[in-house]
C-alpha cells in the first residue's frame, strides 16, 4: 500500500512574518519546539524557510531578520505524493523538510526527517504490544507529538 505524505506531515503549519528577528524565531521555535519555521510576506505566501541550523550559525541574532538567513526558494509537494518519493526528493536535495501543498498549491502541512523518523519508528514498534510507542498520547506525527509534550510541560 502506498502512503501519501499527508499521512505523516504536521498540519498545524506555524510561520513568521518576514521582518521578524532571528532572535524572536528562535524563541518561537523553543517555544514550540520545532526545527524549521516557514518565512511568509504580507499575504502569507511563502518566501522561505528558516532552521535551527540557520540560527546556529549566527551566534548574535538578535537584530538580524529572517530573511538574511532563510532559506529560498522552498521545496514543496503535493499532499498526495507517495512518503517514497517525498523522501527520495529530500535525500536528493540534501534538505531536512518540505511543505506539502493542497491542489490549489497552498501550504498545508510540513514534513520533516523527525516526522519520518516518528512515523518508522511506529512501523517498528514492538509487534507483540501492537501499541504506538507512546501509548498515553493518541497522536500521528511527531508535530503533535511535540506539541502535546509542551502542553504537559515536558
Amino acid at each position: 500500500m502506498i502512503t501519501p505524505v499527508k499521512k505523516v506531515m504536521t498540519k498545524k503549519l506555524l510561520t513568521i512574518p518576514v521582518g521578524t528577528s532571528l532572535f524572536e524565531a528562535h524563541e518561537v521555535m523553543k517555544e514550540n519546539r520545532i526545527r524549521h519555521l516557514p518565512v511568509v510576506d504580507a499575504t502569507d505566501d511563502v518566501l522561505g524557510i528558516l532552521s535551527q541550523r540557520d540560527l546556529n550559525a549566527i551566534p548574535d541574532s538578535k537584530n538580524i531578520p529572517v530573511e538574511w538567513m532563510m532559506s529560498s526558494p522552498v521545496e514543496y509537494v503535493d499532499q498526495n505524493i507517495s512518503l517514497r518519493k517525498a523522501i527520495l526528493l529530500m535525500l536528493q536535495k540534501k534538505i531536512s523538510c518540505l511543505l506539502i501543498a493542497d491542489e490549489k498549491e497552498n501550504a498545508v502541512g510540513i514534513v520533516t526527517t523527525d516526522d519520518l523518523l516518528w512515523h518508522l519508528a511506529n512501523l517498528l514498534s514492538d509487534e507483540t504490544e501492537n501499541k504506538p510507542l507512546l501509548s498515553f498520547i493518541d497522536k500521528q506525527t511527531i508535530g503533535e507529538v511535540a506539541n502535546e509534550l509542551s502542553m504537559m510541560g515536558i
